[in-house]
Parts: C-alpha cells; sequence; structure tokens
C-alpha cells in the first residue's frame, strides 16, 4: 500500500477511520510505503503557523514506515501519469506533480495508494483504497 498524505494526517488528527483502516492493513500484514513526496507534504504541513504538530512527533510517525524513493523511473512514469489526465480533459487536470510521484509508485510497484484524496489518483489511473 503506498501511502498518501491524507493518510497520515488522519491519523495524526486521530480519525478513527484511518486509525481502523491501519489497523486492517496490519492485521492483513500489508506493507505500508513511505513516497518520499508525501514526507515533503507532511513537514510542509507541520510548518505553517495552521500547524500545532510538532516536528517530533511528525518525526517519529514517519519513522515506522520503508521509504520509496523519486528516481528516473518514477519521474519518467509520473510525468506520463501527468501528461495522460491532462490529456484527458484536454487541459490541466489540476493534479499536482506530488501525486503523480505518488501515483507513479504505485505504478511501479504495482500497487495501490491509500488515501482520502481519491478523485486525484483515479485521474491518474492508479488503484486507489480509501477509509
Amino acid at each position: 500500500m503506498i501511502i498518501d498524505s491524507s493518510y497520515l494526517f488522519d491519523l495524526m488528527a486521530e480519525r478513527p477511520d484511518a486509525f481502523a483502516k491501519g489497523t486492517e492493513l496490519v492485521e492483513r500484514g500489508e506493507m505500508q510505503w513511505l513516497p518520499t513526496p508525501v514526507v515533503a507534504e507532511v513537514y510542509y504541513g507541520v510548518a505553517t503557523a495552521r500547524s500545532d504538530t510538532s516536528e517530533d512527533d511528525v518525526r517519529n510517525r514517519l519513522l515506522a514506515y520503508p521509504r520509496v524513493e523519486v528516481d528516473e523511473e518514477i519521474a519518467r512514469t509520473a510525468g506520463e501519469l501527468l501528461a495522460s489526465a491532462d490529456d484527458a480533459v484536454g487541459g490541466n487536470a489540476g493534479v499536482g506533480a506530488n501525486d503523480a510521484y505518488i501515483a507513479a509508485m504505485a505504478e511501479v510497484l504495482d500497487d495501490t495508494v491509500l488515501t482520502d484524496n481519491v478523485a486525484d489518483f483515479q485521474s491518474l489511473g492508479v488503484p486507489v483504497e480509501s477509509y
């Protein structure tokens, strides 16, 4: 399972549905991968004035997940997925580059993205699971 920042934010906010999904994934032995673009999104969220979560809290939470790095194959696949999504709507599909990287990781690893942001990942054409 490729985890998106929306899932991590919901875990940190102690949303019961996100916690229940995490428990389900652990019980079924599902590997949870943390994309490095998600690391950037989470630290951005913590660095804003609107956050009361400490950097230490985030660092401790992120330690539990193995990383998936952006490499050339991921970058190429992200560009292709984003171009396809834009072409499908005849312009800008409104999907950010980080979501394209995350979707590319799902594509390359033949895995599913766990997110509450279903629409963007569906437009990128990768399997999505929500909670």
